[in-house]
């Protein structure tokens, strides 16, 4: 009989052993604390998905998910077990946590789906688990809800030999990164980028090429990277968007996402077949 594996969640960690084993059992000092759990397979192997109360602001969990804030000390302790952010289990060339890590990003952002969607959007009904397909039915207008991905672009942009990187307002004002968008109904990915670059820092593109993707839960974002050359303008930030854009030669780097991230791919060159064509 298979192991029934629980994937569980809080604040963009999950609860591993020291051994880095997932549970096979809830813990009984988080049973007053759940908030959504549900079966499902997991790449031909059952598992349950758990999502614990947050200890952190959403706010927070995205910060840390790029900064590379570590994990969190202020929370009860159970011996022998821990928790671990997905970013360091996305990050790590282990074996047995990539394994691990590619199970949570799918358990998650399940889990956020299912948590976000708990009233149809259509009448206001309960939803509850389709009985087929990974879905949600209301239970009132029967309407089918399919789980919610946010496309979105990450473009490095390069200049005679150096790339552009740029502090945003809103996150992460310390952490330099590229320039990155969500698509909007009607545009190519392609036309995304351009789009995207222009807005927030006045310049325009050429060459853009696809580079990677990457699934990226807090909460549904699927993130989409490209490389692009550039064509012409001066450096020129939307104020509301960004608070500072500049050329970075890539040997001397400024504070950058950490490795784990998309964005660490595309600015340390992880795409070798694509990044400096």
């Amino acid at each position: 009989m298979s192991r029934l594996y629980q994937y569980i969640f809080r604040s963009g960690e999950v609860f591993l052993s020291e051994k880095h084993t997932l549970p096979e059992s809830l813990p009984t000092e988080f049973a007053s604390s759940v908030e959504e759990s549900f079966d499902l397979d997991l790449y031909g192997e059952p598992a349950k998905a758990v999502l614990l109360k947050e200890v952190r602001s959403i706010k927070e969990v995205v910060s840390a998910s790029v900064s590379g804030v570590s994990e969190n000390t202020d929370i009860e302790a159970i011996p022998g077990w821990q928790w671990i952010t997905l970013r360091t289990l996305l990050a790590s060339d282990d074996p047995v946590l990539a394994k691990i890590a590619r199970g949570a990003t799918r358990a998650v952002g399940l889990l956020n789906w299912r948590h976000s969607h708990r009233y149809c959007g259509r009448c206001g009904s309960r939803t509850k688990t389709h009985d087929l397909q990974v879905a949600l039915v209301c239970t009132g207008c029967h309407a089918v809800v399919f789980p919610r991905l946010s496309p979105a672009v990450i473009v490095l942009v390069r200049k005679e030999g150096k790339i552009l990187l740029a502090r945003h307002a809103e996150r992460n004002q310390d952490v330099y990164s590229c320039i990155a968008g969500y698509v909007e109904h009607g545009e190519t990915l392609e036309e995304c980028v351009c789009r995207e670059v222009l807005e927030e820092t006045g310049l325009e593109v050429q060459n853009v090429r696809y580079a990677g993707s990457q699934s990226w839960p807090y909460p549904d974002q699927y993130m989409i990277a490209f490389y692009a050359d550039w064509k012409a303008g001066e450096i020129k930030v939307d104020p509301v968007e960004i608070l500072e854009a500049c050329w970075f030669d890539p040997a001397n780097l400024p504070n950058h996402p950490r490795q784990g991230t998309v964005a660490w791919r595309l600015i340390n060159g992880v795409f070798p077949q694509l990044s400096k064509k």
